[in-house]
């Protein structure tokens, strides 16, 4: 069963994401700025996800204004690993 947390991010306060390996992000508003992993850097607005990539690190940041993304993992055990981890801003 998956679980899930609500995240408030912020222009100029990247998140970084090290150990979220096949978690996805869901913006739920706002605009994001996802960079690493084989893709590079992307942008998704509300409505859309993100799936973590297998190994690598990523950021995570607000673009102009906040925005609110919902990390959800794919194992409930995992969701306060992630949290936990989410304390580091910058690379």
């Amino acid at each position: 069963m998956p679980a899930h947390a609500t995240l408030l991010l912020h222009p100029d306060r990247p998140l970084r994401l090290d150990a979220a390996r096949h978690a996805e992000l869901h913006v739920e508003s706002g605009i994001v700025w996802i960079t690493g992993g084989a893709a590079g850097d992307q942008f998704f607005s509300a409505g859309e996800c993100y799936r973590v990539p297998r190994a690598g690190r990523v950021l995570v940041e607000a673009v102009r204004a906040a925005a609110s993304v919902r990390l959800e993992a794919a194992e409930r055990r995992a969701l306060p690993f992630l949290l936990n981890r989410l304390g580091a801003f910058g690379p």
